[in-house]
């Protein structure tokens, strides 16, 4: 069982790394928007409303993924370290 729960620590933050990369990746490219641009102010405004909200959405995810993942880290070096130390040892708790 614990072995599962660090598994889940370690694939969620690579999973929402991948999402974020796929998110980036997917939206549709900047529009140019000069004198010879050939869309209109609205939708210009619209593409870059998606790619706002992609791009927030994607380092939202980034963040999570690096607190979870640090947090999975932590949770390792946790584990290790109780696992290695002696019974005797051990304070009052």
């Amino acid at each position: 069982m614990k072995k599962l729960i660090i598994a889940l620590l370690f694939a969620i933050p690579a999973g929402l790394l991948a999402w974020s990369c796929y998110l980036v990746l997917s939206g549709p490219p900047q529009p140019y928007f000069g004198w010879q641009s050939q869309m209109s102010a609205d939708e210009h405004d619209r593409i870059l409303a998606v790619l706002g909200h992609k791009f927030t959405i994607a380092a939202f995810a980034v963040t999570w993924a690096i607190q979870l993942g640090y947090l999975a880290w932590l949770g390792m070096k946790w584990r290790a370290e109780n696992r290695n130390e002696p019974q005797n040892q051990r304070g009052p708790r």
